[in-house]
């Protein structure tokens, strides 16, 4: 009966080494989240949130790219990067490879636009509406997003 039982062990153990798979062991992930509590306050020394219609200028220097330049300009938290890099190449189509953010040539002028500018660039404004039409109109329907 020993011989047995010591035989049923020895298959048990083997059988666990060769089906890794099939023991009781269950991979799992971590996740870790990095929250933004409700008390966080929005960049306070940023000019251009403090002021809507400031504009600057920043001359490209080697190896650096847009979103360098965005970081240092507008800073990360209050803005949707992908809608400013794309507000930039509108202002200074002259300073990237075929309209394109990734290719910026060093030592061009860029012109670093204002929140003000930015806004008009994404809201299309029809004078030509008239008081009737102006809630049906396609413009008035759209929902339109700003910042990050």
């Amino acid at each position: 009966m020993k011989n047995k039982l010591s035989a049923l062990k020895i298959i048990f153990i083997i059988w666990l080494l060769l089906y890794p798979t099939l023991s009781f062991s269950e991979p799992f992930v971590v996740l870790e989240y990095r929250g933004h509590s409700a008390k966080e306050q929005i960049e306070t020394d940023n000019v251009f949130l403090n002021d809507l219609n400031y504009s600057s200028k920043h001359i490209v220097l080697k190896n650096e790219t847009l979103s360098d330049i965005m970081l240092d300009y507008y800073g990360t938290k209050s803005f949707n990067n992908n809608i400013l890099s794309l507000a930039i190449v509108h202002f200074n189509k002259n300073a990237f490879v075929r309209n394109n953010p990734n290719y910026l040539y060093s030592g061009k002028k860029l012109y670093l636009p204002s929140i003000n500018e930015i806004r008009n660039l994404i809201i299309k404004k029809n004078k030509k509406i008239d008081s009737k039409n102006k809630y049906n109109s396609p413009s008035s329907s759209q929902i339109y997003f700003f910042g990050g």
